[in-house]
């Protein structure tokens, strides 16, 4: 099934791999084996809606849980909701680094819906 997934999102042109990565606390027990976490979100560049997301937090419940907040929102219309449900479900010791690289990767995919508007140029 995970290879059926893959191969969709691979097949569809409108599919984007966006990334964004933020600096681990030390307290972090993955703290030895990455220095920093990563975001990483496929999302359709029409809608925005993200169809897979992922993160490098070491526990597998950690990384579905992330999938369950992001999967089916969309980085163009519920970028407020997106860092909500991040910032106040995950009270872990990776929040913060969590939350930084969810906007990282938020900054990001919103070039791809203009991807000729200056940075800073606004909405």
């Amino acid at each position: 099934m995970l290879e059926e997934t893959r191969r969709r999102l691979l097949d569809n042109p409108d599919v984007v791999l966006i990334s964004g990565y933020a600096r681990l606390p030390d307290t972090v027990a993955g703290r030895h084996q990455y220095e920093r976490l990563g975001v990483v979100l496929a999302v359709e560049r029409s809608t925005g809606r993200i169809v897979a997301a992922d993160t490098t937090l070491i526990t597998e419940l950690a990384r579905d849980f992330f999938r369950v907040l992001t999967e089916g929102l969309s980085i163009y219309d519920d970028i407020a909701e997106l860092v909500r449900r991040v910032q106040s479900r995950y009270a872990g010791q990776s929040g913060a680094a969590l939350s930084t690289a969810l906007r990282r990767c938020l900054e990001t995919g919103l070039q791809l819906r203009d991807p000729h508007r200056p940075e800073g140029g606004g909405q």
